[in-house]
């Protein structure tokens, strides 16, 4: 074991250390870009999708107690999604393998809860009283 510690030099540590550090830098800007998404005055909207569909929009933004959505498919397929105070979660669902139920509460911009069998989609987005509309110029 002692001759293994005459291999690593130095430079081998900084290097190692450096690049540890280095792998956390995505999650950080990650980060500090969805913050400045959610400026003062933006309203936050769970919008519920199935096959790219939009087919629930709600408002979570001074959203008090608990509501109940029952997302009932063509082939029997369900999904129940609860909002509670603001946090959004899927409660059950009857897909096999439960990720979207056991993803818990989300309730900040940019998450979201995926059941890839039923194709149902829930994400938080901003709704800001301003619009902004980009201009498209072409040459």
């Amino acid at each position: 074991m002692k001759a293994y510690y005459h291999m690593i030099k130095r430079w081998d540590i900084i290097i190692i250390v450096l690049l540890v550090l280095i792998s956390f830098l995505p999650f950080a800007i990650f980060s500090y870009q969805q913050t400045g998404l959610a400026k003062e005055g933006s309203e936050l909207v769970a919008i519920i999708t199935v096959d790219n569909e939009v087919i629930k929009e709600i408002n979570l933004t001074g959203h008090e107690g608990t509501d109940i959505h029952e997302i009932v498919l063509d082939d029997g397929d369900y999904n129940t999604i609860e909002v509670k105070n603001e946090q959004i979660r899927v409660k059950a669902a009857n897909c096999p393998d439960q990720v979207d139920v056991l993803t818990g509460f989300v309730s900040k911009p940019g998450q979201t809860i995926i059941c890839l069998p039923h194709r149902l989609v829930v994400e938080i987005q901003t709704k800001s009283g301003e619009t902004e509309e980009d201009i498209i110029v072409s040459s």
